[in-house]
């Protein structure tokens, strides 16, 4: 599946109908279907249907599409366009909203502490800071650690929120995140640079991740980068099925996985960072979207 495409109906009036309701985890049973909601610069709404399908476009995907937005869009009032590529400033901003709301409303539903793609940007930040990494490229890793769990939008809910061990099928659903992440942003050129580092943020450094199994250097500096801020936050905030760790315990288990699982310079840095007493992600939380 190396294909997405945006289906984008566009009404003048959209009602106050709410977001979330409107588009949260409306994947069908299989996973391969997406339907997402966009918003304008001028407040119109854009109600996507990003398809994770090789084949295109189902044949009862526009079926499906009336019926996921809800009872008060009109087939009569809406323009259905096929876009490869958003192209339009409007839609590339509205599309780069449309993800990070997503991935606060995954944060809500996986994550103890509601804030962890944040607190991912925030050490991300901070690694490639100190890596001296130049303002532009300190935006994109911000901003791909922000979203570098959006692919998850198309794994069960009961999946992301179960306690017990997942079974052989459900991890395999899960293993797909970052290949349907990197999906779901390439119909934006704006978010082009970012898409091998949310394809690559499972990757190891020994060559054990997924979703290639690519080795060491192999994996972009970004995705290493990620890998390592993002098993912090996810360590110190706790999930349904583990508690929280402390810093030192989390710092313990990042220095035992160095070399295996993470680049062992990026364990380096964040260890000094948070060593130092002076970054703390205690103030990290989502702000208006």
């Amino acid at each position: 599946m190396d294909q997405a495409m945006m289906i984008a109906l566009s009404r003048s009036d959209p009602g106050k109908e709410d977001w979330e309701g409107s588009a949260l985890w409306k994947a069908d049973h299989n996973a391969q279907n997406l339907l997402i909601p966009l918003e304008t610069d001028n407040s119109r709404f854009i109600t996507g249907y990003v398809v994770l399908e090789e084949n295109g476009f189902p044949e009862d995907g526009q079926r499906i599409l009336f019926d996921y937005a809800g009872s008060n869009f009109r087939e009569s009032r809406a323009s259905l366009t096929i876009h490869r590529e958003l192209g339009e400033p409007s839609l590339e901003k509205g599309y780069v909203v449309t993800l990070l709301k997503l991935a606060y409303s995954i944060d809500h539903c996986n994550y103890l502490s509601h804030n962890h793609a944040i607190k991912t940007a925030f050490w991300a930040a901070k690694i490639a800071a100190t890596l001296g990494f130049n303002r532009e490229l300190l935006e994109q890793i911000e901003l791909a650690s922000k979203i570098h769990d959006v692919g998850k939008v198309v794994v069960p809910k009961s999946v992301l929120t179960q306690p017990s061990k997942l079974s052989d099928q459900e991890w395999m659903i899960i293993r797909r995140h970052p290949t349907f992440g990197a999906m779901i942003i390439k119909p934006s050129s704006r978010l082009h640079p970012l898409i091998p580092a949310v394809e690559a943020h499972h990757e190891h450094f020994d060559g054990s991740g997924y979703p290639v199994g690519l080795v060491g250097e192999q994996i972009p500096i970004q995705a290493r980068i990620i890998a390592v801020a993002d098993a912090y936050a996810t360590m110190t905030e706790g999930r349904v099925y583990r508690p929280a760790s402390t810093p030192s315990e989390a710092m313990l288990e990042l220095h035992r996985c160095s070399g295996h699982q993470f680049d062992p310079d990026i364990i380096s840095i964040l260890i000094s960072l948070v060593t130092s007493g002076e970054v703390d992600d205690s103030h990290c939380q989502w702000g208006p979207l």
